[in-house]
């Protein structure tokens, strides 16, 4: 296992994959191109949220519904940042953080992807078929 401390500042390729190793678990596990190319593919889901808040709202208000979600996600994004720097620098107690103290810092947000697959489930469908079916009836 590398450890953050122990990488040579001139060293990128090994400095990348510490970085990889922190957020995606023991270096060396999957192949690097892997493991980007499913954070790629799975970035798109990003823009899901948009489709979404569109569709449930009345085409007058699409703008602004998508302006409302585009705001959050900036808000929150800027608002989080120093939270769990701040959570990452208790955990390892002012110390070098290391794997151990990355992975303990990012685990509460295993719970907001649990909760947002749930969620999920609970959308209502929007899509042609039904409005299909609506303008029948």
């Amino acid at each position: 296992m590398v450890s953050v401390t122990s990488v040579p500042r001139g060293d990128t390729d090994t400095r990348n994959r510490t970085r990889l190793a922190i957020f995606f678990g023991q270096a060396g596990v999957f192949p690097l191109y892997l493991l980007g190319l499913v954070a790629g593919l799975a970035s798109g889901a990003a823009m899901l949220p948009y489709t979404v808040i569109k569709e449930v709202n009345p085409p007058q208000f699409g703008g602004t519904a998508t302006g409302v979600i585009n705001f959050l996600n900036f808000t929150f994004s800027a608002l989080l940042g120093p939270v769990f720097g701040g959570l990452l620098q208790r955990i390892s107690g002012g110390a070098q953080p290391g794997l151990a103290h990355y992975q303990a810092a990012f685990f509460p947000l295993l719970f907001g992807v649990a909760a947002a697959i749930v969620l999920s489930f609970l959308l209502k469908e929007t899509g042609p078929a039904v409005q299909h079916s609506l303008a029948k009836s």
